[in-house]
C-alpha cells in the first residue's frame, strides 16, 4: 500500500532515465531533489525507482549482484560506474559543457551544478572546503603536464583510495623530479 501511494505521487513528476550517460548525473540530482521535497522513505526509494530507469539501465540492474540493487545509494553507484562515469569524465563535461542556444541560463547552471558536484563526491572532497582547494590546485597542475607525465599521473591515480594523488603529492613528484621518464618509467604509461 505504502509503494503504490508513493508510486502514484511520483508518477507525475518524474521523468525517465535519458539514454545520454552524462545526464544521467543531473537525472539522479533531480530524483534526489524529488525524493527529499516529498519525503520518500529510504526503504522505498530503491523499488520506487526501477520504473524510471532506462531500458540498458534496467538489463544492468537485472544482470547485476544483488549486493547492488539493495537501496537507491547503491542502484545510483553501480550505474554510474557501469556507464562509466568517472571522476574524469565528470570533470571533463565540466569543463567542456556549454550552454545550449534554447536553454535557459538557471538550466545551465544546474547542469553545471550536477557535473562539479558528482566530481567533487567521485574525488570524496567530504565537504573540505580545504581539500577542495587543493583539487582544484591539483587539476590545475594536472592539465599542464606533458603527455607522458599525465599518463604516469593516471596510472598512480588508480591506486589510490581517493583515485587521486592530492596536491601535496603530485607536487612533490613533480618539483622533486622524480617524473620517470618515457625510456625509463616501469608502469609503461607512455605506451
Amino acid at each position: 500500500m505504502k509503494v503504490k501511494t508513493w508510486g502514484d505521487a511520483l508518477r507525475n513528476v518524474i521523468t525517465k532515465m535519458p539514454s545520454e550517460s552524462i545526464e544521467i548525473v543531473s537525472w539522479f540530482l533531480s530524483v534526489e531533489k524529488l525524493f527529499d521535497q516529498l519525503k520518500v522513505p529510504e526503504e522505498l526509494q530503491s523499488v520506487l525507482i526501477r520504473p524510471y530507469l532506462s531500458d540498458h539501465a534496467k538489463i544492468l540492474m537485472a544482470n547485476c549482484d544483488p549486493a547492488h540493487t539493495v537501496n537507491y545509494q547503491t542502484i545510483k553507484k553501480f550505474l554510474l560506474q557501469e556507464l562509466h562515469l568517472s571522476a574524469s569524465v565528470y570533470l571533463d563535461k565540466f569543463n567542456s559543457l556549454v550552454q545550449e542556444k534554447d536553454e535557459r541560463f538557471s538550466q545551465y547552471s544546474n547542469r553545471l551544478l550536477s557535473l562539479f558536484t558528482y566530481y567533487v563526491e567521485s574525488r570524496k572532497i567530504n565537504r573540505d572546503f580545504e581539500k577542495l582547494v587543493d583539487l582544484i590546485i591539483y587539476d590545475k597542475i594536472k592539465s599542464q603536464l606533458v603527455p607522458f607525465q599525465a599518463r604516469h599521473v593516471l596510472a598512480l591515480e588508480a591506486a589510490q583510495k581517493d583515485g587521486w594523488l592530492g596536491r601535496l603529492g603530485l607536487a612533490w613528484k613533480h618539483w622533486m623530479h622524480i617524473w620517470p621518464t618515457p625510456k625509463r618509467c616501469p608502469c609503461l604509461c607512455h605506451g
